[in-house]
């Protein structure tokens, strides 16, 4: 599912946008509401200052050292929730987990200008600070006793709007959901500036746990939408209380989303979104998703940002919940808490001008990002029912089986439905030329960008029915009766939502013009590989972006075994050649875990690529080679059953290798996976 360099540029200017967006909100009279919590954690005051020398506050594997300085307390409304210092202070962090140090020292190098030190401990990293606001909440520590100094009021204010710049959600949203969830769990959050970098750290979450720092720095871009706020990397994050190779622990389940979309024939669109979510483990009174508040459309040089507004969540009793909305984050309180295992359903109502047409072509896309409420990967796991409204000539697609597809006056209309849980759902629609065949009990449907198309159509609907029929022998049935091809209007690259193939020009017009012919030596691999991802990604699903390599691994290996068996065993030796090359680059700087961690805006796309797409499935032929056709077929079939519509993971993998064939497999993980190691 390689990423276009138009969509990855798309995808950073709807993530960036999102911070300069004003907060949906709606009020509540309750002070210990949602909107009073977070109004308080929004506007924090700092008190009388006091002179301070040789303190030490510590967190997990954090310590500032406040040398000699001015410090004061940080209220909320009237409760002291953190510490404000300035003077003389140095950080110190140590990441003590060693799957981690490659890339804990190679964004460092490349994001930061501070060093990384081994030590027993693990990788260590120093900066001197000359402002710290140590946030955490009811369990702050207190200023201390020292001399009246100086008011610490304009550098507060100073620190509190740069750091409000950086474009994630703002600490009130975590202090916000620990609070009204009656979390327990140690929650700190520490900004330092005025050294060399600034740098934020985090320890937070209840399941989930985790611990890090990041360093903040400007846009690369020349846009001045992006310049106008700080962007952080991660330099250390590790699990607390959780082994990395463990999966997450969902919070709650999305576990049903039934959505109507009525988009007008510009940029406008509305959504009504009922989504049923299941608490796990304990009660929970607020809720978090993911929801985009902003996204972007290029015009030339040019770029306008597009809102997303949430205009009303209610119960399913059409009670008016309280909401904040923004920075592409939303919370929800639920009127009273919901119940361990409790389905609640909500409905969200949401409209605005997002519907964006890449370079002005007559289609749009609401993609694999979170264009409607959407929580972390391991909470995605939602049947799905869409009713779609298109101005004509355009011609929507969504996931799932189709319940009817018919014109009403100037609209056309799709209603679709799955049935297993998904995760990523799409809407596409566009003027499109859509030609359906049955072949071997499915459908499978070729749509072509503005102008009809048979010769491609043939090509790419015989094509897939020979993928899906070679990989029906061992994976098992195709997992949906109906499967959508839709030319995307540009170059070089493929995506595979449920259902769904997005896959650019070239494959439908293979032997026309002189960029069709750059970009489409390597069509069937790629073609081959997005039909892949409908059991790689979709049957089993990656419950986070550590375990990527079960949907880029494993479908690049899959398509490679395609080409093996229907064009020549040199086309294999050809891949794995070009594996090897990229695997050997990237190798170095990150295990194949944490390849969506590696940062660099020159090398880091290449690097990711060359670990999942490169080193994960020479992992997969050095198994294969071991094992033999054989018992290596047998493991994928197995594997798809026993995680059918489940989550998998690479302890999974490991076990289920150790069941077939009496061998640990984990030494081999372990070397080569969380390792650094070349097989």
């Amino acid at each position: 599912m390689r990423i276009p360099r138009a969509a990855r540029a798309a995808a950073a200017l709807v993530f960036a946008l999102g911070l300069g967006a004003l907060p949906a909100r709606l009020g509540a009279a309750d002070a210990s509401g949602l909107a009073a919590t977070l109004e308080r954690f929004d506007h924090l005051q700092v008190g009388d200052a006091i002179g301070i020398a040789d303190r030490t506050l510590a967190s997990g594997h954090f310590q500032c050292t406040l040398k000699s300085g001015r410090a004061a307390p940080v209220r909320a409304g009237d409760e002291v929730v953190g510490l404000f210092f300035e003077g003389d202070g140095a950080m110190e962090y140590v990441s003590a987990d060693p799957i981690e140090a490659p890339v804990v020292a190679f964004n460092t190098r490349k994001a930061s200008s501070l060093s990384t030190e081994k030590t027993e401990k693990g990788t260590r990293l120093r900066s001197a600070f000359k402002r710290l606001l140590w946030l955490a909440g009811d369990e702050a520590p207190g200023a201390g006793t020292g001399s009246a100094a100086a008011s610490l009021a304009d550098s507060f204010r100073t620190q509190r709007e740069k750091f409000l710049r950086v474009h994630w959600a703002p600490p009130s949203y975590a202090f916000a959901y620990r609070r009204l969830n009656g979390e327990t769990n140690p929650l700190v959050w520490a900004e330092m500036d005025g050294g060399r970098e600034d740098l934020v750290y985090r320890l937070e979450g209840s399941e989930n746990a985790s611990e890090g720092i990041s360093v903040l720095h400007t846009s690369q871009s020349q846009e001045s939408e992006f310049r106008k706020y700080l962007w952080p990397v991660t330099l250390a994050r590790s699990p607390v209380g959780r082994d990395r190779r463990d999966p997450p622990a969902p919070r709650y389940l999305v576990t049903d989303v039934d959505l109507d979309l009525a988009a007008s024939a510009g940029n406008d669109v509305k959504l009504s979104v009922q989504e049923t979510v299941v608490p796990m483990g304990v009660p929970r009174s607020v809720l978090a998703f993911d929801l985009d508040s902003v996204a972007y459309a290029e015009s030339g040089a040019s770029v306008a940002a597009r809102s997303e507004r949430v205009r009303k969540v209610t119960d399913e009793r059409g009670r008016a919940l309280e909401y904040d909305h923004r920075n592409n984050e939303m919370l929800v309180q639920l009127p009273e808490p919901a119940a361990p295992e409790k389905p609640v359903r909500l409905r969200f109502e949401i409209d605005g001008d997002f519907l964006v047409r890449p370079g002005g072509d007559n289609y749009w896309q609401l993609g694999i990002w979170p264009w409607f409420p959407q929580p972390r990967l391991c909470e995605q796991y939602y049947t799905f029912h869409a009713v779609i409204h298109v101005k004509k000539p355009f011609v929507p697609f969504a996931p799932g089986a189709t319940v009817r597809r018919d014109s009403r006056g100037d609209e056309n209309v799709l209603e679709t439905k799955v049935d297993h849980p998904i995760q990523g759902a799409v809407v596409l629609a566009g003027k499109y030329d859509v030609h359906e065949e049955q072949r071997g009990g499915k459908t499978i449907r070729v749509a072509t960008y503005a102008i009809s198309n048979p010769r491609g159509v043939k090509q790419l609907t015989d094509l897939a029915e020979l993928v899906i029929g070679y990989y029906e022998q061992f994976l098992g049935p195709f997992p949906f009766s109906e499967y959508n091809i839709l030319e995307i209007n540009d170059y070089g690259f493929g995506q595979a939502p449920p259902g769904i193939m997005f896959i650019t020009s070239e494959a439908f017009n293979p032997l026309l013009g002189d960029m069709n012919q750059i970009f489409s030596q390597g069509i069937n691999e790629r073609f081959a590989h997005e039909i892949a991802h409908q059991y790689w990604g979709h049957v089993v699903k990656s419950p986070s972006a550590e375990e990527q390599w079960l949907e880029e691994s494993f479908a690049e290996y899959c398509a490679a075994l395609f080409l093996k068996t229907h064009r020549t065993e040199a086309i294999y030796t050809s891949l794995y050649k070009h594996w090897k090359r990229r695997a050997d680059y990237a190798n170095e700087y990150a295990p194949i875990p944490l390849a969506n961690r590696v940062w660099d805006p020159v090398t880091g796309f290449d690097i990711r690529t060359g670990l999942l797409y490169d080193k994960g499935p020479i992992l997969l032929a050095a198994l294969h080679k071991e094992l033999g056709d054989e018992t290596f077929l047998t493991f994928l079939k197995s594997y798809q059953k026993s995680f059918a519509w489940k989550f998998g993971t690479t302890k999974h993998v490991a076990g289920l290798l150790q069941y077939l064939t009496k061998k640990d497999y984990m030494p081999f993980f372990e070397k080569y996976y969380w390792g650094t190691a070349m097989p």
